[in-house]
């Protein structure tokens, strides 16, 4: 019961808490997620949480290697300052995604989980610049479908 009470404290005083700035200077994604209670996650919430995080570290390596900022948060809503401009943006209750901005762009979101090939796609997409490591810089392995691989007849 004490473990409860210290988390519920620590959930509301996050939730007072100002939402997170971020100072746009270049190409930028912003990935969002709900803040989560880990005692009381739920399967579907774990699995997507878990799928997040996995496909935004595979995605980060290539998007630095492009010049592309990429930053992860547990939040509903977060202030962004670009171009002389302050935005406040807000999810709904559950709401994952990854908001695309950039210096002289207009902002980009784009819900639900992304693998990461998917992430990389729509960075090159959005802000022009090539992608290292996306759906469209791999080379497709063609493969007979009719040859067996596993060794058998």
């Amino acid at each position: 019961m004490l473990t409860i009470g210290a988390a519920s404290i620590r959930a509301t005083s996050a939730a007072k808490s100002p939402p997170p700035n971020f100072q746009i200077r270049k190409p930028t994604i912003i990935a969002f997620f709900p803040p989560v209670n880990y005692n009381d996650i739920d399967d579907d919430t774990a699995d997507a949480l878990d799928d997040f995080q996995y496909y935004a570290d595979e995605a980060r390596g290539s998007l630095k290697r492009a010049g592309v900022d990429f930053e992860e948060v547990y939040t509903r809503s977060f202030t962004v300052h670009v171009d002389n401009k302050t935005i406040l943006f807000r999810t709904h209750k559950d709401d994952v995604g990854y908001y695309y901005i950039a210096p002289g762009k207009k902002p980009h979101v784009e819900y639900g989980v992304m693998t990461d090939d998917d992430i990389l796609d729509e960075a090159h997409d959005y802000f022009g610049v090539p992608i290292p490591g996306g759906d469209s810089g791999h080379q497709a392995l063609l493969v007979d479908p009719a040859v067996d691989l596993t060794g058998g007849d």
